[in-house]
């Protein structure tokens, strides 16, 4: 779905009503004033439009706007992630969580040009209804655009430079080894951070407004549905390969925090 916002029309604040779904924006014109999980950023057009994104489970509103600005948002909903961050991988997700807000200001031409391509194509896409196939063309350009801001983050600057942030980044760094899909507990986290579990919490929610627990789940399961979409291990398998005790808590755990379980995850996107 396709949302547009003008200046001239824009009635403040613009929010997004729900945590279960992200945004795909582009700024074509004027400038906006934003709040993410209640810290606050400017971005203004130059020469060029910007594009950024707002991932499900954050907190987005914009309070204030010039009176030309234009924004283009395309909106992608739960099941469409579902789908979407299998594909992605653990470390791609554990990457775009990492960062507060991730827009193309900083990332140089290059990126700034192929997003614009992209972008062309996804407003075309969202008005070609009678298209052949056009679901599965949407994903995979999702897709390609997300993994085109990902190649852009290593240009990418944040503003929180601070301990805490740097404490995030070491947080997901922790899923580089994959002795940390098998952990569950947030004590574990906390002591490879040589920081108290508490500590931890009040990071987590400073950075990006859930809990480490929370977060822990989304990278685990995350990583569940890819091994699920790209082998032909049973369920059984995969869940003595994540080291769940029986595959009970195996189901529970992944209907918990995907809405469905295992076996209707596999029939439905595989």
């Amino acid at each position: 779905m396709m949302n547009i916002y003008k200046g001239t029309e824009a009635v403040f604040p613009i929010v997004k009503q729900t945590t279960n779904e992200a945004w795909l924006c582009q700024l074509t014109s004027g400038s906006i004033h934003v709040v993410i999980n209640n810290e606050e950023f400017d971005l203004h057009t130059t020469n060029e439009a910007v594009y950024f994104i707002i991932f499900n489970g954050v907190a987005f509103k914009i309070t204030d706007g010039s009176s030309d600005f234009s924004l283009d948002v395309f909106t992608v909903n739960q099941d469409q992630l579902s789908t979407l961050y299998p594909h992605l991988g653990s470390n791609v997700n554990a990457g775009f969580f990492a960062h507060r807000l991730i827009s193309s200001s900083l990332m140089g031409l290059e990126i700034n040009e192929m997003l614009r391509l992209d972008y062309q194509q996804l407003h075309l896409l969202a008005n070609a209804q009678s298209l052949l196939e056009r679901d599965k063309m949407i994903l995979h350009l999702t897709i390609h655009i997300l993994l085109t801001f990902y190649n852009g983050l290593g240009r990418f600057k944040s503003k929180g430079s601070n301990q805490s942030f740097s404490i995030m980044k070491r947080f997901y760094t922790l899923f580089d080894d994959k002795d940390a899909y098998y952990h569950h507990d947030t004590q574990y986290f906390a002591d490879r951070l040589n920081i108290t579990v508490r500590y931890l919490f009040q990071v987590c929610k400073e950075e990006v407004g859930r809990s480490p627990k929370n977060l822990i789940n989304e990278i685990i399961v995350s990583e569940i549905r890819h091994t699920m979409l790209t082998t032909e291990l049973s369920l059984q398998q995969i869940s003595n390969r994540f080291q769940f005790p029986d595959q009970t808590s195996f189901t529970q755990f992944f209907k918990r925090n995907s809405g469905i379980t295992p076996t209707e995850f596999r029939k439905r996107y595989k």
